[in-house]
């Protein structure tokens, strides 16, 4: 299985995506023809009158299930920009995409000040543990597991999915599935600690290896924080821990590159576990 990590219209997601599949789940034909009136994009208008055409009353499973996957697909994973003839996908833009286990092993070794990453098994059973149940407050990690924040208002699971994957619980305010988002001031927060966190985990892999320094730290931390536009061609580093850590340091500079850009850019982002089958081990 794959992830594929793509920027968002935030105030589009906020405006038009969230309300529509908050009234979809009981009352699917009006929450498309509302959609319908600030929608410029032909492909998701096709798709839209295409379901109104057979609709019955009722909520999602009044509607066909393949153009709503696709309008889903469309309306959550690409980017839009106003016109004026209403909302149109704009250009692509380029999104993040690695086998959803070694994408989840970087988070965490970003996120977690205890993932054991030096350690293949117990490393292997915290990420596992966090697919099925993932943890709030672990950034990157969270939206890569398929957690919302904010709650939502509608179960996630249900409206889209792609590998089953999904509880929601709204006493509990705890909502997961195999698609996520993050808000644009969520993504904003985290460009502002990800130096904090780069650090510890340079400290972390310093205190593993029980040496006074690393000797190419500030390369490094310059690489990840995009102040060097190629890492150093060989590192002390995550040196020892096989075949794959020689490019979680590239790996790890490309996810928060992805974070940089949509930060600067005041944009949100969402995360898809898709159908693929490559999974590192």
């Amino acid at each position: 299985m794959d992830v594929v990590l793509r920027p968002i219209n935030d105030r589009f997601f906020h405006e038009q995506v969230l309300p529509f599949l908050s009234r979809a789940m009981g009352d699917a034909s009006g929450a498309l023809e509302s959609l319908l009136d600030s929608l410029g994009d032909g492909q998701s208008r096709m798709l839209c009158e295409r379901m109104l055409s057979t609709a019955l009353p009722g909520g999602l499973g009044s509607v066909d299930a393949d153009p709503w996957a696709d309008l889903v697909d469309r309306l959550a994973f690409l980017s839009w920009k106003e016109s004026p003839t209403g909302w149109e996908v704009g250009g692509d833009q380029a999104g993040y995409a690695d086998a959803w286990d070694e994408a989840l092993h970087l988070a965490l070794m970003l996120e977690e000040p205890n993932y054991p990453y030096w350690d293949t098994r117990s490393a292997r059973e915290v990420r596992d543990g966090f697919r099925f149940r993932p943890l709030a407050d672990m950034g990157l990690a969270s939206l890569l597991a398929g957690h919302w924040d904010p709650f939502p208002e509608f179960p996630p699971d249900r409206v889209f999915s792609t590998q089953g994957r999904g509880e929601y619980f709204p006493s509990e305010r705890f909502a997961f599935a195999d698609w996520a988002w993050r808000p644009a001031r969520a993504v904003a927060h985290w460009q502002v600690n990800l130096p904090r966190k780069l650090e510890r985990l340079m400290a972390r892999e310093q205190e593993r290896m029980r040496l006074p320094s690393l000797p190419e730290r500030d390369e490094v931390l310059g690489y990840w924080l995009g102040k060097q536009a190629q890492p150093p061609p060989l590192t002390v580093a995550f040196s020892g821990l096989g075949p794959r850590a020689a490019g979680w340091m590239r790996e790890l500079g490309t996810l928060t590159a992805h974070i940089r850009r949509a930060a600067l850019a005041k944009q949100g982002l969402a995360a898809l576990v898709t159908k693929g089958t490559s999974v590192r081990i």
